[in-house]
């Protein structure tokens, strides 16, 4: 046992130690049993009792002591293992210290690129004769001939890509190319930039070329004056030349004045279709920092007048396209929030986010409708008619499938039929939007706008027609419905080959008729 690395005692000499004090013990307690007559039996038994338990307990140890002294090469070899895992231990923490430090020292220790060509022209021919870039203080300019552009470009190539593998790219950026010393970074509809090194003539910083915003609408990219162009440009240079991560500046600050450019041109967008043909059909509402301006008239948006909108803000806000308002008139409660609407805002992590109230269904894919904004050519209009054809073609769904269940329309096969789009020859018959309303004398109206314009007036009382008045249409207030409608219709067998033809206006949901509001009726050929 000398080998555990303790202070050990042999177990013979401890045996032995033991059997002679209980020897020793035995004969005290056998004298002083003879030499003490005054003790009683009952005493005497008592001390021999007490001697036995001492005795039986020291050999017990013993006995324990004498098992466990097996197992010591086991427990000699568990302990071996603990100091060589320790003495691992310490080796890799002496390994991890000594590469930590030797990478400070390389990184002030790492050779430079040699101007090996430079240092070659100038031991054969004496000159050199691409001067420094400190001549041109005194007038002189040094200009390549088209012999020494190539290498010139070679070398600079070279250096802004090793350049570019010391730095991390955000991983946003859509296309990265190298050409002749020139960095082209773009990020698909928000910029395009052209950098290279020599940034106030220092090679290890970065230089703006040429900087091109690709946010747009249908009419053309979003103008930036040149000026403000050019002064964009400066600061991010200063940014970056001071930034440890200089394409990571760049990118967040075009980032988010494209952000603001795109809400800037959808706002403009949603004005203008208020103001135009969508007036009555549509309210917008913008959303910053939690508050909610209203935008359903002319009144005040966000603290201003005429539909002008706020910037003072910190947040880019976002916005609300609320449609088919009808909804919330036919509630009577005034801002009841049943209409559906299209939500456009930056989201957590600044990318531009298109949102529908509720869960609507794209009638090309038959699953759910995903909503994107073309940041090249930004068209809110077709966003909100792409949003609002999805929402009724989920409502003409949900109407046939409950026209399915049902036996006494849906008798046999074909009698519901759900069409999403029109063939020509069914576009010949006319078109019909219907408006339900009570009159005062108990009597019900029935407006129905044809495919030309034409309004048709239709009172009747207890199911028979009381009255018929046909005007011609107002062309302030018309709309193309032959674009826009019969796009999803749904098609009910009225008798024979005749059909009921029901759709949903992209304008207005009237639901005091029908939950859809648009009607055909025609007969097959």
């Amino acid at each position: 046992m000398a080998d555990v690395g303790q202070e050990t005692v042999d177990f013979a000499a401890l045996v032995g130690r033991a059997a002679a004090e209980s020897y020793i013990s035995l004969k005290e307690l056998v004298e002083k049993s003879k030499s003490s007559e005054l003790l009683s039996d009952s005493e005497k038994k008592i001390m021999i009792l007490k001697y036995i338990v001492k005795t039986q307990q020291r050999m017990l140890r013993l006995n324990v002591l004498a098992k466990w002294c097996q197992q010591v090469p086991l427990i000699q070899y568990c302990q071996q293992l603990a100091s060589t895992l320790s003495s691992h231990d310490t080796c890799f923490t002496q390994a991890a210290d000594s590469m930590f430090f030797m990478h400070e020292g390389l990184q002030q220790a790492r050779a430079p690129i040699y101007d090996v060509p430079s240092a070659i022209e100038v031991l054969l021919t004496g000159t050199y004769q691409r001067l420094p870039k400190c001549v041109e203080d005194v007038g002189m300019q040094s200009t390549l001939n088209g012999d020494q552009q190539g290498p010139a470009l070679k070398k600079l190539d070279t250096l802004v890509r090793s350049k570019l593998l010391e730095v991390s790219l955000p991983k946003e950026i859509t296309e990265i190319k190298v050409s002749d010393g020139v960095v082209l970074l773009r990020v698909d509809g928000e910029f395009k930039v052209l950098v290279t090194l020599g940034y106030r003539g220092h090679l290890s910083m970065w230089r703006i070329l040429h900087l091109e915003l690709l946010v747009g609408e249908r009419s053309g990219p979003v103008k930036v004056e040149e000026s403000r162009r050019h002064a964009l440009g400066d600061d991010l240079e200063r940014r970056m030349a001071a930034s440890e991560n200089p394409f990571m500046t760049l990118y967040s600050i075009l980032h988010e004045l494209c952000v603001a450019l795109i809400m800037d041109t959808v706002i403009r967008q949603v004005q203008a279709l208020r103001q135009g043909r969508w007036k009555d059909a549509i309210r917008f509402e913008l959303i910053s920092d939690g508050s909610i301006g209203q935008g359903g008239s002319a009144a005040s948006i966000h603290g201003t007048q005429d539909g002008e909108t706020d910037s003072t803000g910190l947040r880019t806000p976002g916005l609300k396209v609320i449609y088919w308002l009808d909804l919330d008139k036919s509630s009577g409660i005034s801002d009841a929030g049943t209409s559906p609407f299209l939500k456009i805002e930056p989201g957590p992590d600044m990318q531009i986010k298109c949102l529908h109230s509720t869960f609507v269904i794209d009638p090309l894919t038959g699953k759910e409708a995903d909503f994107t904004l073309n940041r090249s050519c930004i068209d809110v209009e077709m966003l909100l008619l792409r949003a609002i054809g999805s929402n009724r073609y989920t409502r003409l769904l949900e109407i046939y499938k409950e026209l399915e269940k049902n036996g006494q329309i849906n008798r046999t096969p074909g009698d519901v039929q759900l069409q999403f789009h029109l063939d020509d020859h069914e576009t010949d018959y006319a078109k019909w939007v219907y408006g339900h309303s009570n009159l005062d004398d108990g009597r019900q109206q029935i407006s129905v706008f044809d495919a030309f314009g034409f309004r048709t007036q239709v009172v009747f009382s207890s199911y028979v027609i009381a009255a018929v008045v046909r005007t011609a249409p107002q062309r302030d207030t018309a709309f193309d419905l032959q674009k826009h409608d019969g796009q999803e219709v749904l098609r009910v067998r009225a008798y024979g080959s005749s059909f009921f033809t029901l759709g949903v206006n992209i304008r207005f949901l009237l639901t005091n008729l029908f939950p859809f509001t648009t009607a055909c009726i025609h007969e097959n050929e």
